[in-house]
C-alpha cells in the first residue's frame, strides 16, 4: 500500500526546482499557515539539494521587499550558480479584511525591531499597505496618521494599540513603493519573465481568490494550492502528516490516534502536530496507543483549577463564572491540567455547600497568578522594557534573563517558577494595567477575609467579584 503524501500538490514544483533552466515563477497558496510555510521549506530543500552552489533569499511584500525580490530574480548572482527567491505576499494579495492577530503581529514585530531603521521602514510600508487594504485614503494617512490608526485599530478592537500603529504610519520617507506599485511590479515580472538560473517563489496564506494579482499569478506561474475543500480532505492530510511525523521520530502510532485528535478539533497542522508530539513524548515506549490518546482527550474535556485561572487572566469573566460553577460542584478537584495524560492525584471534595473544599485552592491559584502577572508588569515598567507579545523562546532566552539581571537601585525580581509558567503570566499581563492587577489582588484578599469573617460564602463572594469585572467588559463590547 502506497504511503499517503501530505504535500502531493507540490510534487511538480519540487521536480521543477531541481531542473535547469529554472521556471521563472512558483506560486504556493493554502489556508493553513504551517502547511504553506512547510511547502516553501520543502521546495527550498529540493533546490539546495540540486544546486549545491545555489543560494536562497527571502523577502516580504509589499514595499521594498517586492522590488528587491524581483531584482534578485532578474539579475545574475555573483557568488552562486543559481538563486531561489521567496516572497511572502499574503498582505499584497489580501482582501479588505484585517484581523486583530494580523495587527498584533505587525506591531509586535515593530516593538522587537529596536533601532533597526531598515526594519522600521519595511514595517511602515506594511502598515500603509494594511491601511490601503482597509480603505483608508492616502491623503488621510498623510494628514492625520493618528486618526487613521484609531480607525484601523478600532475595527479589530485593538484601540490600545492605535498609538503604536500611528507611529508606524507617520514615519517619513516610506512612500517609495505602496501596495499598488509593488503589485504592479510583481505582475509585470510575472508577465515578462522567462526560464533562467533563478526562480521567484511567491507564497500566500488564504489570498483573495478574486484578487486580480492572485488570478494572474495562478495563470503565469507553476502553481500549487494546498487549501482543503472539505473537512474530510483536511483530516486526510493531517493523518498523512501524522504518519510522516511518526516515521521521522521512529515510533508506531495507531491509526485511531489520528482520528481521535482530528475529531476533537485539531484541524490545523500546528496544534495537531504539537499534540501528537506531546503524545509521543509521554508514551511509555515506541508505540502510541489509542487508549493513551483517548485518556489525554478525556483529560482535556475536564475542568481544572488552572482553566479557571487562565479564563480570569484572559479577562473572560463569563467563562470563568461557568468554570467556577463546575469546579465547585464536582466530586473531585484537580488544580492543574496534566501533561500528556500524567494526572495529578485528584483531591476528593469534602462534603459541604457546592463542594467548597475546592474554593480555597482555587483562590490560592488565582492569587498566585495575579501576583506573578503584577510582578512581571512592574518589573517591565521599572526597567523601561517594551511590553510586547513574544513567543516562548524569545521570552525564556532574552526577556526573562533581562528582567532577572540585577539593576542598580532596583530590588531583585520576586519571581520563582518554570519559565513556561512565567511566560503564560507575561502574556496575560499584557491585557492588564499595573493598577488593575493591584486592584484585583486587593479584591482577592477581600474575598479571603470575607469568607473567614463570615461576610458570605466563598462561592458567592467570588462570583460577585467576577461579575463586577465582567460588566465593564460587556459595556465596552456593547459600545
Amino acid at each position: 500500500m502506497k504511503r499517503p503524501e501530505p504535500f502531493a500538490e507540490i510534487a511538480p514544483l519540487l521536480q521543477a526546482a531541481r531542473t535547469a533552466p529554472l521556471p521563472p515563477l512558483f506560486f504556493v497558496t493554502g489556508d493553513d499557515d504551517w502547511i504553506v510555510a512547510e511547502a516553501v521549506r520543502r521546495i527550498a530543500a529540493a533546490f539546495r539539494e540540486a544546486f549545491r552552489e545555489g543560494e536562497v533569499t527571502s523577502y516580504e511584500a509589499p514595499g521594498g521587499g517586492v522590488a528587491e525580490a524581483v531584482a534578485d530574480t532578474a539579475t545574475v548572482a555573483l557568488f552562486s550558480t543559481n538563486r531561489l527567491v521567496t516572497l511572502e505576499a499574503t498582505d499584497l494579495l489580501r482582501g479588505k479584511g484585517l484581523t486583530a492577530d494580523e495587527l498584533d503581529a505587525l506591531l509586535d514585530e515593530a516593538a522587537e525591531a529596536g533601532e533597526d531603521a531598515r526594519a522600521f521602514a519595511r514595517l511602515a510600508r506594511k502598515a500603509r499597505a494594511i491601511a490601503s487594504a482597509a480603505g483608508i485614503p492616502a491623503s488621510d494617512l498623510a494628514d492625520d496618521p493618528a486618526d487613521a490608526a484609531r480607525r484601523i485599530a478600532g475595527r479589530v478592537k485593538r484601540a490600545d494599540r492605535a498609538p503604536a500603529l500611528a507611529a508606524l504610519l507617520g514615519l517619513p520617507g516610506v512612500e517609495d513603493e505602496g501596495a499598488e506599485s509593488a503589485l504592479d511590479r510583481l505582475l509585470d515580472f510575472a508577465r515578462r519573465a522567462a526560464p533562467s538560473d533563478n526562480v521567484l517563489l511567491v507564497h500566500a496564506v488564504a489570498p483573495d481568490p478574486q484578487h486580480a494579482g492572485s488570478q494572474l499569478l495562478r495563470k503565469a506561474a507553476r502553481a500549487a494550492d494546498l487549501s482543503c475543500a472539505t473537512e474530510d480532505v483536511r483530516r486526510d492530510r493531517l493523518h498523512a502528516l501524522g504518519l510522516e511525523r511518526a516515521i521521522d521520530r521512529k515510533v508506531l502510532v495507531e491509526a485511531e490516534v489520528f482520528e481521535l485528535l482530528t475529531s476533537h478539533g485539531r484541524l490545523q497542522a500546528r496544534p495537531f502536530l504539537s499534540d501528537l508530539d506531546r503524545l509521543i513524548d509521554s508514551a511509555e515506549g515506541p508505540r502510541v496507543t489509542a487508549e493513551h490518546a483517548a485518556r489525554q482527550v478525556a483529560d482535556e474535556s475536564r475542568e481544572y483549577g488552572s482553566d479557571f485561572v487562565d479564563a480570569v487572566a484572559a479577562r473572560d469573566m463569563l467563562e470563568a463564572l461557568r468554570l467556577l460553577g463546575k469546579l465547585l460542584s464536582g466530586a473531585t478537584f484537580a488544580a492543574f491540567r496534566p501533561f500528556g495524560g500524567k494526572e495529578e492525584a485528584p483531591q476528593a471534595a469534602k462534603k459541604g455547600p457546592r463542594g467548597e473544599a475546592a474554593f480555597f485552592p482555587l483562590l490560592g491559584l488565582l492569587a498566585g497568578e495575579v501576583r506573578r502577572m503584577l510582578a512581571l508588569k512592574v518589573a517591565l515598567e521599572e526597567r523601561g522594557a517594551s511590553m510586547r507579545r513574544a513567543d516562548y523562546r524569545t521570552f525564556a532566552d532574552r526577556i526573562l534573563p533581562a528582567l532577572k539581571t540585577p539593576k542598580p537601585g532596583l530590588p531583585p525580581l520576586p519571581l520563582e517558577g518554570h519559565p513556561f509558567v512565567l511566560h503564560k503570566a507575561y502574556l496575560a499581563s499584557l491585557n492588564w494595567t499595573a493598577d488593575e492587577l493591584a486592584d484585583a489582588l486587593v479584591g482577592i484578599e477581600a474575598i479571603d477575609r470575607g469568607v473567614k469573617t463570615g461576610a458570605g460564602s466563598g462561592s458567592e463572594l467570588l462570583e460577585a467579584w467576577l461579575l463586577s469585572r465582567a460588566r465593564p467588559a460587556m459595556q465596552s463590547a456593547a459600545g
